[in-house]
């Protein structure tokens, strides 16, 4: 089986990039089970610019499958509204949804992730994100060791880093402002098959192997292409 994913988009910002790496990854797409998007598909709350975006996507991929989660520019409180505009996308906030194939059964967990330190901006106007995002994270714990017992892989979906490892090239003080140490230790206690997340759009380095699962950086900015994995029927994901 395979998964496409990509994040950071922010359109109109990166929307040409984004169809031209399309366009790269077009055979992969008639292929593909499902495309995952780790959010910032659209500038600065832009509910509107998504459209072109999924224009884009069916115009290259067809009918394929998108999963996405919210990044922190499908701002809070307006998801009621991206369900509402974009039904055929399917929306993933602290829960789950599976994609069924001829050789796997893969359970995505979906969420925003979290921050070890807000941001200034969240600090001054959300005093109550600091536990939303522990619970966050220790939600995403407990789901991703239940549904082990329910697929033959599991993968975790986040716009923010669930790790620092992927964020090397970002400038490191404000590395707990774009990543979580406690999503760290979900994934070492839960043991995901892969963790896929974006936001980090000058990271250098785009793939770790943290605590034995894969993360992957699918930030547009950053990697330039659609990524590509290869859920493996033996076990594990790789990069295709």
């Amino acid at each position: 089986m395979l998964l496409l994913a990509v994040s950071d988009v922010h359109s109109p910002k990166y929307l040409f990039q984004y169809i031209a790496a399309l366009s790269k990854a077009a055979h992969a797409c008639r292929e593909a089970a499902a495309m995952l998007w780790a959010g910032d598909m659209v500038l600065k709350g832009r509910v509107d610019a998504l459209k072109t975006v999924i224009m884009a996507t069916r115009s290259r991929c067809g009918d394929i499958r998108v999963i996405a989660v919210y990044g922190n520019e499908e701002y809070m409180g307006t998801e009621e509204e991206y369900r509402r505009r974009y039904p055929e996308i399917t929306w993933l906030d602290d829960d789950y949804t599976v994609v069924e194939g001829e050789d796997a059964r893969v359970c995505i967990y979906g969420t925003r992730g979290s921050l070890d330190r807000p941001t200034r901006w969240q600090r001054r106007h959300m005093p109550w994100i600091t536990s939303t995002y522990r619970r966050r994270a220790l939600k995403a714990a407990e789901t991703l060791k239940r549904l082990r017992g329910q697929c033959s892989h599991v993968i975790l979906l986040s716009h923010y880093a669930p790790t620092y490892a992927t964020l090397e090239g970002e400038p490191s003080r404000i590395w707990p402002e774009m990543g979580s140490k406690l999503f760290e230790k979900a994934i070492a206690e839960a043991r995901p098959d892969a963790a896929i997340h974006g936001h980090a759009h000058n990271s250098k380095r785009h793939t770790a192997v943290v605590h034995g699962v894969l993360v992957v950086n699918v930030a547009l900015p950053a990697t330039g292409r659609i990524t590509i994995v290869r859920v493996k029927p033996e076990g594990g994901v790789e990069l295709a």
